[in-house]
């Protein structure tokens, strides 16, 4: 059975196995190059990209049994944070798994590629979106932080303010009404640090890296920084007033040269001004972390110590 011959909705997302066969798909067809397997038990019409993050997500909505919600960054997805797509580690290579929340008594058989968390699951905790059962943007952000530890956390919160779905304060008043749940610690560690200006996920992570493997004080974000006469030197992305350093990730935009040469420029006219400049990029945050915390502490030991006499910059309010 060609595709003409089956309906446009049939076809627009994966389907469970089954039903392919009650619409007519034969199993040998579904076994050939037509459709492809998601997960176990599910298959997605072949001009669809299995590993997108779409047809992961709704190929998961597909084995929902009743009662189970999506969660984690899968929910955040479907309720507007399109920063957050499943994918992990540099240049996103890594596909994580899509989490489905069953509750304690929940029943559904394992997969490759689905995470299933059988945490307490409360009724005020669903919600729907594009007619997907999940888990409200606050409860998402919490499992995150109780389960895949701080800088997760840190990086779904972040993204939830940003996108307008959650606020810091909900996420923190939620992890303060939690009891002896497994990664509370974590959580409250990750909550405590949210800040919705981040302007992306790997802003968030070097803020993490400031903070909790660097020891730096938490910085401002996204702070304006202008020379003496009002004149605006840039953007920082995460800045520390005292020790007059800005630390800056470059993403894969910053690679145009136009870009380049704007960063340039402002760098130049940072140091002018006797704020010091570390600039990291994705290579930094993962395999050369060290080496980021150590450049991280240096510069701030070295703005501490810097002739604040030289200061022509202040922080536009």
């Amino acid at each position: 059975m060609d595709a003409p011959d089956l309906p446009p909705a049939l076809l627009a997302v994966p389907r469970r196995t089954r039903d392919l066969q009650a619409a007519g798909v034969t199993r040998y067809r579904i076994a050939g190059h037509l459709w492809t397997p998601v997960f176990r038990g599910v298959h997605a019409w072949c001009e669809l990209d299995p590993a997108a993050t779409m047809p992961r997500i709704m190929a998961a909505a597909a084995l929902l049994p009743p009662g189970a919600a999506l969660g984690g960054w899968a929910a955040l997805h479907l309720l507007g944070v399109r920063d957050l797509d499943g994918r992990a580690g540099p240049g996103g290579r890594r596909l994580l798994a899509v989490p489905i929340c069953l509750g304690p008594v929940g029943r559904m058989r394992p997969r490759p590629g689905i995470l299933l968390d059988r945490s307490r699951l409360r009724d005020e905790d669903v919600t729907l979106a594009r007619g997907v059962p999940v888990t409200t943007a606050v409860r998402s952000c919490v499992d995150i932080m109780c389960r895949d530890g701080v800088e997760e956390g840190v990086v779904a919160g972040d993204a939830a303010a940003r996108f307008r779905v959650a606020l810091p304060s909900d996420i923190r008043a939620y992890v303060d009404s939690l009891g002896g749940r497994r990664g509370v610690p974590a959580a409250r560690t990750a909550a405590a640090l949210l800040d919705g200006r981040a302007a992306s996920c790997t802003e968030s992570r070097l803020r993490v890296v400031w903070v909790l493997e660097a020891g730096l004080p938490v910085p401002r974000v996204n702070v304006e920084v202008v020379d003496d006469a009002g004149f605006l030197l840039g953007e920082a992305d995460l800045f520390d007033p005292w020790a007059a350093m800005v630390a800056e990730y470059d993403g894969k935009d910053h690679r145009d040269l136009a870009r380049a040469t704007s960063d340039n420029i402002r760098e130049e006219l940072f140091e002018r001004a006797n704020v010091v400049v570390v600039r990291a990029t994705a290579l930094d945050l993962w395999p050369r972390r060290a080496q980021l915390v150590r450049r991280l502490q240096t510069g701030h030991r070295d703005g501490l110590a810097r002739d604040r006499r030289r200061d022509r910059w202040r922080v536009r309010c």
